[in-house]
């Protein structure tokens, strides 16, 4: 019997950032998980599903996983990097502590991950604006310090929430298509050279 999940591609995506900033609630709008009694810290790891049918013709299936922003999770944290596809580093626009912390975060990605790493950087919590600590014009420097896409969103609202999912998404795709372009030309180029080898007559 053929498992229908066989015919889904794998993605996988981590949502990293400091504690509170809504990591769990952003994961959960995007899957449509409408229980919201989820107000307790994230401890360790949490992963998220959900299948999803684009124009390519492919068919996917989204791993999100939510990890715990405190600093006593931090290994975990890592070791979430190295497995991921692609990441959305969060900061919360009522807590500039939380963004101005996104440079260490950043040095966990890319020394795991490479600078190429497609990543998404996310100002959360837009519907509290007269709480703003953070500007947007702010975010989008910092975004453009890391080659990232930026977005404000609120995952209380579901504001930007699948806008910034399907940016991250089809960087993710764009990037795995160039890796398996270089793949193939390295097969054929290893090929190519071994077919040109001559053995030595004695």
């Amino acid at each position: 019997m053929v498992n229908n999940d066989d015919v889904f591609e794998i993605i996988k995506i981590g949502i990293f950032g400091e504690s509170s900033v809504g990591k769990t609630h952003y994961a959960r709008k995007y899957i449509n998980d409408v229980n919201e009694d989820f107000n307790l810290p994230t401890i360790g790891v949490e992963c998220f599903m959900k299948k999803i049918f684009l124009p390519n013709g492919k068919n996917y299936k989204i791993k999100i996983y939510d990890t715990a922003g405190q600093e006593r999770y931090r290994s975990l944290s890592k070791n979430s990097i190295r497995n991921c596809d692609g990441i959305i580093l969060m900061y919360d626009i009522t807590n500039k502590v939380t963004f101005k912390l996104i440079g260490e975060w950043i040095k966990d990605i890319f020394g795991i991950k490479g600078e190429d790493c497609p990543l998404i950087l996310i100002g959360n919590k837009s519907d509290l604006e007269n709480k703003r600590e953070v500007y947007e014009e702010e975010g989008l420097e910092e975004a453009k310090k890391y080659n990232s896409i930026f977005f404000e969103t609120s995952a209380k609202e579901g504001i930007n929430v699948e806008n910034s999912l399907e940016e991250l998404l089809k960087k993710i795709i764009d990037n795995k298509e160039k890796n398996k372009k270089k793949d193939n030309n390295f097969k054929i180029e290893k090929k190519n050279k071994n077919k040109t080898k001559k053995k030595k007559i004695c």
